[in-house]
């Protein structure tokens, strides 16, 4: 395969960085031709067995052609997704969700258009970060898992715990949801209470003013190279994960920590609880709730002071790690990508497609009563054509020659628009009758066969019979829905809503037409006024359930999925989708 990948800078040692530069040296190594594209220079710090171009921009001319172009952070995504064709399948790799980064508010919005980009396939590296685009963006992402290298962490012999206590902290302070700060305040108040210790830091930043003048000893290591970080770890006695919420995608520092052997205290969030489900128990670490200094101070002290504790959170975190392995993760990351270039071409579902399941709202059959048709010598004005329509002259060419009613369509529909002044035969209302009857039979025929694009130009004709009967025109949009033309059904439905109609049918027509255009937020709007306005039914409950979870709103899916069943426990789409929220 032909891959690139796209890397806002190559040159600064980050951990999603340096994954992606080890991973394309991996398929690199695997005989992929691989191009790494930054707008820095290469990495100093790390052997490129790979190509390396750096440019302007990343436009599609600075680009090589390929087969999938990889996007590592929301800023090259765009990018990736406007390439083209030649430049590669374009695939997000998330190893972190930047939307919810305090640092990132003034582009949170341009961040969360960015994830909802069509035609995208996502990679993941963490349950959590699954978890998190199926919720918000109704991203079905593919996951591989993430990487350590064990060449270059893995344990020593076991040791007792040095005097002063080494307590190791990873990260740069500035990052607020890595929250340093609570352990430096968890480090002061061990400090305070008679624990002797030095804290031994790592960061690819200096030092922020927040960290000098502090009460106990700092260690510092400033730009340490990756092949230098397993020393780092093994000089320890605890190791500190400290970020405070679901912006860590992962925390690589506290894997590799664990492979080097050292104990572990982590806050308890979603990232580090994921590993659990790989070893079946949570031994691995003494976790403290997020922000808490007093909690994750007594867990210093306990993970270096009982041998116990030391001897289980060493095993349990070696056991951990060893689940982690770059071949494990290169045989998943190749696969998904071998994958996506063989299904090319052959209709492969964007992972961003929504995966809950609703009906469809059903054609409404055209009326069996007809219009009243006028009385011999009376005269009535007909009523306005107000929907999209073909005029009469071009409504025979979009009905078969064969057609009984094909001579006399042109006529008809001339007479009921007030055309010709006479209007009084009466033969004419019998075969208006007639004509709709063959018409309605004609639509449903062609509806069986998912003829939708027929029997909207059935309906069409019906219509200029039967303009002054609403439920035509419900039959119009929601055979133009299932031909695929939501925009023409919504001028539709928005018409009927401006002359003031307001009932259940047209409230849910507009929402499967928002819904299918994208418009999710509207689209809910509308279920809620289905339900506010007619019968409070299953179908529209799970309706609404399917757009709450698409835009993020989780609890209230759930409960409208949960009164459909209140009010049909039978009812299958509404159990499969409450099946498949996540767990609250």
């Amino acid at each position: 395969m032909r891959i690139t990948f796209l890397l806002e800078v190559a040159d600064q040692i980050w951990g999603g960085v340096k994954v992606a530069l080890e991973d394309a040296n991996w398929l690199s190594h695997r005989g992929h031709e691989v191009t790494i594209v930054s707008r820095s220079g290469p990495p100093a710090w790390m052997k490129l067995d790979c190509e390396f171009l750096q440019v302007e921009d990343f436009r599609p001319e600075h680009l090589p052609d390929g087969d999938v172009l990889i996007g590592t952070f929301w800023s090259t995504v765009p990018w990736t997704a406007s390439a083209g064709p030649q430049k590669g399948i374009p695939v997000h790799f998330c190893q972190g969700y930047e939307g919810d980064n305090p640092e990132n508010e003034v582009v949170r919005e341009r961040i969360e258009a960015t994830y909802r980009l069509p035609g995208l396939q996502h990679i993941t590296i963490s349950p959590h970060l699954t978890s998190l685009l199926r919720n918000r963006f109704g991203i079905r992402a593919n996951e591989v898992r993430y990487v350590v290298d064990h060449d270059v962490h893995k344990p020593t012999q076991k040791r007792p715990p040095q005097s002063p206590l080494r307590v190791g902290l990873v990260g740069p302070f500035q990052v607020p949801w890595k929250d340093l700060a609570t352990g430096y305040k968890a480090c002061g108040l061990a400090h305070k209470a008679g624990q002797n210790l030095v804290l031994v830091r790592a960061s690819n930043t200096p030092p922020s003013p927040e960290e000098q003048d502090l009460p106990f000893a700092v260690e510092w290591h400033q730009q340490l190279r990756p092949d230098q970080m397993g020393e780092f770890y093994r000089s320890l006695d605890v190791f500190l994960g400290t970020s405070s919420g679901e912006e860590e995608g992962f925390f690589l520092p506290a894997i590799e920590a664990m492979a080097c052997g050292v104990p572990s205290v982590l806050t308890d969030i979603p990232c580090f609880r994921n590993h659990q489900d790989l070893v079946g128990h949570d031994r691995y670490a003494l976790f403290v709730d997020p922000q808490d200094p007093t909690a994750m101070a007594e867990a210093i002290v306990l993970a270096g002071a009982l041998p116990d504790i030391r001897t289980s959170l060493r095993a349990g975190g070696i056991e951990v790690a060893s689940h982690y392995h770059a071949d494990v993760h290169g045989d998943q990351f190749e696969a998904v990508l071998k994958n996506l270039v063989a299904s090319k071409g052959q209709n492969l579902p964007p992972s961003n497609e929504l995966r809950l399941v609703t009906k469809e709202i059903p054609t409404p059959p055209l009326p069996v009563s007809l219009p009243t048709p006028p009385r011999a010598n009376e005269t009535r004005d007909p009523a306005p054509v107000q929907d999209p329509t073909p005029p009469a002259s071009d409504i025979t060419q979009h009905i078969s020659p064969g057609s009984p009613f094909a001579k006399n369509i042109t006529a008809l529909t001339d007479k009921v628009l007030g055309k010709s002044a006479d209007n009084s035969d009466g033969d004419s209302n019998e075969t208006i009758t007639r004509l709709l009857n063959e018409l309605r039979t004609a639509t449903e025929q062609a509806n069986a066969k998912g003829n939708h694009n027929d029997a909207g130009r059935l309906l069409a004709a019906a219509r200029c019979l039967g303009h002054n009967d609403d439920s035509l025109l419900h039959s119009m949009a929601t055979s133009r829905l299932a031909s695929g033309n939501a925009e023409q059904a919504l001028q539709l439905y928005d018409e009927r809503l401006r002359d003031g109609e307001d009932n259940e049918t047209l409230h849910a027509g507009r929402g499967t037409a928002l819904h299918a255009l994208g418009r999710i937020n509207e689209a809910a709007q509308a279920f809620r006024a289905a339900l506010a306005a007619g019968a409070r039914t299953p179908d529209n409950y799970n309706r609404l359930g399917v757009v709450l979870f698409q835009t993020g709103d989780v609890i209230a899916a759930r409960q409208s999925f949960e009164r459909a069943l209140a009010l049909d426990p039978n009812h299958v789409d509404a159990r499969t989708n409450l099946n498949a929220l996540p767990a609250a």
